[in-house]
C-alpha cells in the first residue's frame, strides 16, 4: 500500500473489519515498509490489524465489497472513501476517521456544521429549547447534526427542519435501516432536505455499542457540540468528550442544579464549556462576529429604527419591508448580537454593538 489514497475497493475490504479506522490505516502502510512494529500483537481483538491484513486477501471480503457496491447503487446510497472530495473536510483530520462513509439524501454544507445532542428520555422544557435552538441555527444557514436518536436528537431535527434549513443525522446503523421504529417520518422529511451518513454499510443493524462509536463522527464532522440536557452518565457526553479531543468548541445548556438529569451538561459548564442560552451563543463560539453594515443598508435601517425596543409589525410598517424579507434578517442580527428580541416579538437594539453580522 502506498501513501496515496486507497482504491475505494480496497477501503470497502478493510471496513469490513469492525473497528478499523484511518489510525490502523496508517500503521498497515508503516508495516509494508517495517518488518516488526512494536505493540502490533496488543491490538483489541486478536490483532485488528492482522483481520485487516487478512481481509485484503479474502475471496470473502471481496465478494462482500462487491455486494455493498450493488446494494448502495440500487438504492442510491453514496459511497464515500476517505480521501475523496466529499469526505467531511473536518473528519478527514480525526485520527479515527471511518475509512468509508455511506450518505442517503442530499448533499449537506459542511462548513457550518454544528451538533446538537442531549438525553433521549428529555424534560419538555428542553425538547422546546433545542428545537427552537436548531430552527434558528438552520434558518441562519448552518447545518444542524444529531443521531436520530429519541428525545433530544429528534427535537433538533425537526427545529431544523421547521426553521428551513439542512440537518444530518449521523446512525448506529445502516442508512437503510430505521431506527428508531417510530422514526419512520422523520426519516423520509430529512431525506429531502438533508443527509443521513454511517461508517456502516447497508443492512447493518443498530447493535449497542455501535451508537457510542458513531458519535466520534457527529463531533468529526461538526465545528462544535451543544449539549443541551445530559445527566451525569448521559451518552452525550461521550460526544463532548470526542469534541474535546478533537479540538472542536464544547457547549452545553445550563440547567437547574437541583434536577439530576442536567448534572452531566452542568457539570461540562464547570469544566469551561460555553454556556449557551440561544443561537447567538453558539453563533458567537464558533466564529460569527459583528462588524459594521454600510449605510442605508437595510440592517443599518432597522438598528436606527430600534433606538428603543419596536414589534416586528412596528418595524415592518415603518421600514416598507415585508415580514419574509424581515425576519430572517431580524434572526441573523440576533444571532450577531446585534439586537435582542424580548417576550412578545418585541426587538432592541444593543447599543454597544456595531451593526451587521459577517461570517468567518
Amino acid at each position: 500500500m502506498t501513501r496515496e489514497s486507497a482504491p475505494v475497493d480496497i477501503l470497502l475490504r478493510l471496513s469490513q473489519v469492525e473497528g478499523l479506522t484511518a489510525r490502523h490505516l496508517r500503521r498497515l502502510r508503516e508495516a509494508d515498509r517495517t518488518p516488526f512494529i512494536p505493540g502490533l500483537e496488543e491490538e483489541a481483538g486478536g490483532s485488528i490489524l492482522q483481520r485487516a491484513a487478512d481481509a485484503l486477501s479474502s475471496p470473502d471480503a471481496e465478494e462482500n465489497a462487491r455486494r455493498i457496491r450493488g446494494s448502495c447503487e440500487r438504492s442510491g446510497i453514496r459511497i464515500i472513501p476517505l480521501g475523496s472530495e466529499e469526505y467531511p473536510p473536518l473528519l478527514r483530520s480525526v485520527p479515527d476517521a471511518p475509512l468509508v462513509l455511506y450518505r442517503a439524501g442530499e448533499d449537506v454544507a459542511w462548513e457550518n456544521a454544528v451538533a446538537i445532542v442531549g438525553s433521549r428520555a428529555p424534560t419538555e422544557a428542553a425538547v422546546e429549547f433545542a428545537g427552537l435552538l436548531a430552527a434558528d441555527l438552520a434558518s441562519a444557514g448552518w447545518t444542524v447534526v444529531s443521531g436520530m436518536a429519541r428525545g433530544i436528537d429528534t427535537a433538533a431535527h425537526e427545529g431544523a427542519l421547521r426553521g428551513g434549513g439542512s440537518t444530518l443525522a449521523v446512525l448506529g446503523c445502516g442508512v437503510d435501516t430505521v431506527y428508531p421504529p417510530e422514526a419512520f417520518g422523520l426519516r423520509a422529511r430529512i431525506l429531502k432536505r438533508g443527509a443521513l451518513l454511517s461508517e456502516y454499510p447497508p443492512g447493518a443493524l443498530p447493535l449497542p455499542w455501535r451508537f457510542p462509536a458513531r458519535n466520534r463522527i457527529m463531533s468529526g464532522v461538526s465545528r462544535g457540540v451543544v449539549v443541551v440536557e445530559a445527566a451525569s452518565r448521559s451518552g452525550a457526553l461521550i460526544t463532548a468528550r470526542f469534541a474535546l479531543d478533537q479540538g472542536r468548541e464544547v457547549m452545553a445548556v445550563p440547567g437547574n442544579p437541583l434536577f439530576p438529569h442536567t448534572a452531566g451538561s452542568n457539570r461540562l459548564i464547570r469544566e469551561g464549556a460555553v454556556p449557551v442560552t440561544g443561537a447567538g451563543d453558539v453563533a458567537a463560539a464558533l466564529g460569527w462576529v459583528p462588524s459594521s453594515p454600510p449605510e442605508g443598508s437595510r440592517e443599518r435601517r432597522i438598528l436606527d429604527f430600534l433606538s428603543e425596543a419596536r414589534r416586528v409589525d412596528e418595524i415592518a410598517d415603518a421600514l416598507n419591508l415585508p415580514a419574509a424579507e424581515l425576519l430572517p434578517c431580524l434572526l441573523e442580527m440576533e444571532l450577531g448580537k446585534l439586537l435582542e428580541r424580548g417576550t412578545g416579538d418585541y426587538y432592541k437594539r444593543l447599543s454597544d454593538m456595531p451593526g451587521g453580522i459577517s461570517r468567518i
